[in-house]
């Protein structure tokens, strides 16, 4: 009988030691960012180690094109990526299970060429189906003639404007603000109904099997916010140590929003996001606003 009970006691402590290593395993999400002042909570909480405190290895990849972007998405090379509303209804719409998980803090700026602002026939760069095009009929629509030249690759929409091919281009700060050093005026609108359109948006895949990781990476980005809401500083810095080819003359020259600890935007916002694409798409959406996105991350 003592055997046995010797045993069994064995046994439990074998499962106990499992459950533990199991426990202990490093949580690790692979995720991709744009070049973007919407990082700086993303970077501070790796660099200090936030990530690291709750368990969670997060490794980024930075990419300047919506297209590699989404290319990455749908190979499921990332887990998630910094992306926008509307291209979560798009990908939802066409089938691929994407959500929003929570609205990151961007800053979208128009670069221009001198007095491009007072002409009332203008040329902007930007993406088609994109939050660039939203943003752009939504600031200019009423006040200006708009010739739209879609060119996907940022880099290339800032150079278009810095050598005159177009009037401006909308562009995410900091690359806007390399636009200010190279002779363009940067114009700053406020936000469409007081919410930037950009999130941080998963596979369905990762929200059913790294619901953990997911958890454990919006408390480390709100520890982050924190911190910049104390020292505004610190996002300047992460921006620039991160982020390619962002120098640090740029340091107080880019413009940041204001960040908000992990947050959705309203379901009348995803609506207005939705019916304006349902304008320049051949045949309209079938999404709803509770389609795109996955609150329990936030609640």
């Amino acid at each position: 009988m003592k055997k046995i009970v010797l045993i069994i006691l064995a046994l439990m402590l074998v499962m106990s030691g499992c459950s533990a290593n199991k426990t202990d395993e490093k949580m690790v999400l692979n995720i991709g960012l744009m070049p973007a002042v919407d990082t700086a909570p993303i970077f501070l909480a790796k660099d200090s180690g936030y990530f690291e405190e709750n368990n969670l290895e997060v490794y980024i990849e930075i990419y300047t094109n919506a297209q590699d972007r989404q290319s990455a998405l749908q190979a499921n090379a990332i887990d998630g990526a910094m992306t926008d509303i509307l291209a979560v209804a798009t990908n939802v719409n066409g089938g691929f299970e994407l959500k929003a998980t929570m609205l990151t803090d961007g800053m979208f700026v128009l670069v221009s060429n001198e007095g491009a602002i007072d002409k009332a026939d203008i040329s902007v760069g930007m993406m088609e189906i994109s939050v660039s095009n939203f943003l752009v009929d939504q600031w200019l629509g009423e006040t200006h003639n708009i010739e739209k030249v879609y060119v996907n690759a940022i880099p290339s929409r800032l150079e278009a404007a810095v050598s005159g091919q177009l009037d401006m281009a909308l562009l995410p700060e900091p690359i806007a603000s390399v636009g200010k050093l190279k002779g363009l005026e940067k114009l700053i609108f406020e936000p469409v109904d007081g919410f930037s359109p950009d999130v941080m948006a998963f596979t369905q895949t990762a929200i059913d099997n790294k619901s953990d990781a997911l958890e454990a990476f919006v408390i480390a980005y709100n520890k982050a916010v924190i911190d910049i809401q104390k020292d505004e500083s610190l996002a300047r810095e992460a921006i620039v140590n991160n982020v390619p080819n962002v120098s640090p003359e740029l340091m107080d020259l880019m413009d940041l929003p204001e960040y908000h600890e992990a947050r959705l935007p309203s379901e009348a916002y995803i609506q207005r996001v939705i019916d304006w694409t349902n304008t320049i798409l051949p045949e309209p959406l079938t999404v709803e606003p509770k389609d795109l996105i996955e609150p329990k991350f936030v609640d």
